[in-house]
């Protein structure tokens, strides 16, 4: 199999299906009516599995068996078209979100624990940075590089078009402004990214937080509702908008003072 057809197997798996399951399946799709056999032969499933696959898929309705016309003529099997499999799955799957959300109330009665829930890779990070947006109600407050919040300016927009409130502090430039826009002084910064990965910082309705570093393979953030973790995201922004707001007016004589980016400053800590 080629690395599409590798890759592919992969996401069935994780949509249930397990290794032999999948690979049988998408050696129907390319080979249709054909036997047990040939398929054990043509998908490389051990020969010793192969009809316990097929039967296991077969119940699943993934595949069908093609009646045979005698009793010398073997029994071939068909599976059925992609888009019906993956439209069956996503039905299935939120039949069982939407029964979930209807009934969990009735057993979570206990309070709320305040955890600190660590994510690792950046597509893990974006995902729980796009679902804090999508659960906004009232604000967001977001420090972030302009490269990343272009990523999620889709789902920025849905969240200002329902009325939240955004902040958002920006190192870069951006095309698309929404909400109040503060820019950070960006002297040495590309270079500080490009060794210590790009911070993402996130507070939400003033109830969770993240915050996050955004480095190739190496990405990784915390969420939280801790108070406490809360309230330093909210200083971390919050300096940022300072910082934004006294350069934008006194840019020249802070430069003057102590050098690009405070960097007379920066230079005497080991730290930050």
């Amino acid at each position: 199999m080629n690395n599409i057809e590798t890759n592919i197997i992969n996401k069935l798996i994780k949509i249930g299906l397990n290794k032999y399951e999948a690979m049988v399946y998408i050696t129907l799709l390319k080979n249709p009516q054909i036997t047990a056999y040939e398929i054990g032969k043509r998908s490389g499933v051990p020969q010793s599995k192969i009809y316990e696959t097929v039967k296991g898929l077969t119940n699943q309705c993934i595949i069908t068996l093609i009646t045979s016309t005698g009793e010398s003529t073997p029994s071939k099997y068909i599976a059925i078209p992609l888009e019906e499999f993956l439209d069956n799955y996503k039905k299935e799957t939120e039949n069982t979100i939407n029964y979930i959300k209807e009934n969990v109330k009735d057993i979570n009665n206990t309070e709320c624990v305040e955890y600190i829930w660590h994510f690792y890779g950046k597509d893990k990070t974006t995902n729980k940075v796009r679902t804090m947006i999508d659960n906004a109600q009232k604000s967001i407050y977001l420090d972030i590089w302009a490269e990343d919040y272009e990523i999620l300016y889709d789902d920025l927009l849905k969240a200002h078009n329902k009325g939240v409130e955004i902040i958002t502090v920006i190192y870069g430039d951006i095309k698309n402004e929404l909400g109040t826009v503060y820019y950070h002084e960006m002297n040495g910064m590309e270079k500080d990214a490009s060794i210590n990965g790009k911070w993402l910082s996130l507070v939400v309705d003033y109830s969770e937080c993240l915050f996050g570093i955004l480095k190739d393979e190496d990405s990784c953030a915390v969420w939280s509702q801790n108070k406490s973790f809360m309230l330093v995201t909210e200083c971390f922004i919050t300096h940022d908008i300072f910082i934004s707001e006294i350069y934008s007016k006194f840019k020249p004589l802070l430069d003057k003072e102590f050098g690009c980016n405070l960097e007379n400053i920066r230079k005497k800590l080991h730290i930050g």
